[in-house]
């Protein structure tokens, strides 16, 4: 750009100049032009020796022609072609000013006699062309120095930089990255990244315990499952014996499917895309199709699971927020004993949308409310994984999840959804 503004500063000096050369010399030969047509009168010597005098101006010689009428009076000056406006001797001007090929030609006609003075722009031109090419040369030069010399200073503005992009390709490690108390952008960039690494440092050690968990989880029903089958295939069953076996895997399977779908709806709720359109939902509706499908669960174990509450609209997914109602439903009824009671709570609040699911069974174990979602914190069972899919749900949705003990005795989770929908995945 700056290479470009003197290109075109020179252009324009370039044209500037060349106009006031040639207005200089027009200023030049009206005057030797005025000063021949008053002298033209006189005898041819007279005529010759005031020419010769005239038509020399700070060392530039100009060509003149005088006719009488029609008839060449004088022919002197420099060297020119034998009519210098040729237009002019042929019309009833009286006084023009005109480029005649590579000459400027001012012409005066005063009764019978016309002068003639024109001046030669050959050796302007070529003025101008020098000037020209000295002007692209000393910008060449300028250019090329100024270019050295911003080249060095981007080098050096880099080096942090540079230092920098080595330092991020290394997540690993623990050495604080470089430039961090260099000013400005640079310094600002590189605290920019020091909080993306330690965030992303986080997510790893979150996804490193989680898959830890998952493993944990799914291997206890596989293992139960591959034991039971080994034990029964050691010897002859009766089919008493089989069909124990049988309803063992069943449940087993059941726990294992439970699992997988959990591990499908962290993986999909992880996957969201940030501002994605959702529909708008009722939480009460959804609360009660996972009733309605985790009661048959609750009368084998012979719980009273109920459901109470007003309308509570939001935008969500539903498929989501059906597997958060089932896994805090679900978790509730297994920890409940016999003859325990599991009440599902809905309604709106603060603009959004409140669940509360409370039992009366023997509440969250030591540790679980720090850590409920870091499988090896609870010898529970069960819970790393099916609270680490309510806890992803509800983040995803932007809402809040408060564990704590119910009033009366037993555990209780709290979940608070806003109305508009979802926020950017992390």
């Amino acid at each position: 750009m700056l290479l470009l503004s003197l290109l075109a500063f020179a252009g324009v000096a370039g044209f500037l100049l060349w106009r006031l050369e040639r207005a200089s010399v027009v200023r030049q030969i009206e005057a030797q032009a005025e000063a021949l047509l008053a002298v033209s009168a006189g005898t041819p010597a007279q005529l010759r020796l005031a020419a010769t005098e005239l038509l020399e101006e700070q060392g530039q010689a100009a060509a003149a022609r005088v006719y009488q009428g029609a008839a060449l009076r004088f022919l002197g000056g420099a060297a020119a072609p034998d009519t210098l406006d040729p237009t002019f001797l042929n019309d009833q001007e009286v006084r023009a000013t005109r480029q005649s090929g590579n000459f400027l030609v001012t012409s005066r006609r005063a009764g019978e006699v016309t002068v003639q003075v024109g001046r030669n722009l050959a050796p302007l031109k070529h003025l101008l062309r020098r000037y020209t090419l000295a002007a692209l040369l000393t910008l060449l030069g300028l250019s090329v120095l100024l270019g050295l010399v911003v080249a060095r200073a981007v080098r050096r503005a880099l080096r942090p930089l540079e230092a920098l992009a080595a330092r991020v390709q290394t997540l690993e490690s623990a050495e604080p990255l470089p430039a961090l108390a260099e000013p400005g952008e640079v310094g600002a960039l590189a605290r920019a990244l020091d909080r993306s690494l330690q965030a992303l440092r986080a997510e790893r050690a979150h996804e490193t315990l989680f898959l830890a968990s998952a493993s944990h989880e799914l291997r206890t029903p596989v293992t139960a499952i591959l034991a039971d089958v080994q034990h029964t295939l050691s010897r002859p069953r009766s089919p008493e014996d089989l069909h124990a076996a049988l309803v063992r895997t069943e449940r087993t399977a059941s726990r294992l499917r439970g699992l997988t779908g959990n591990l499908m709806n962290l993986t999909r709720a992880n996957a969201l895309p940030g501002g994605a359109a959702w529909p708008d939902l009722d939480l009460l509706t959804l609360a009660g199709e996972a009733v309605d499908l985790l009661q048959p669960l609750a009368s084998r174990r012979a719980l009273d699971l109920w459901l109470d509450g007003d309308s509570a609209p939001l935008r969500g997914d539903p498929g989501l927020l059906g597997g958060l109602l089932e896994n805090l439903i679900g978790n509730a009824i297994k920890f409940t004993p016999p003859g325990g009671r599991v009440q599902v709570v809905v309604g709106p609040e603060a603009g959004g949308a409140r669940l509360t699911v409370q039992d009366t069974g023997p509440g969250f174990p030591a540790g679980t409310l720090t850590d409920a979602f870091v499988r090896g914190q609870t010898d529970t069972e069960g819970f790393g994984l099916g609270l680490a899919v309510v806890r992803r749900v509800v983040e995803v949705h932007g809402g809040t999840l408060t564990l704590g003990p119910a009033p009366g005795g037993g555990a209780q989770a709290t979940v608070w959804l806003p109305p508009g929908g979802p926020v950017g995945t992390a």
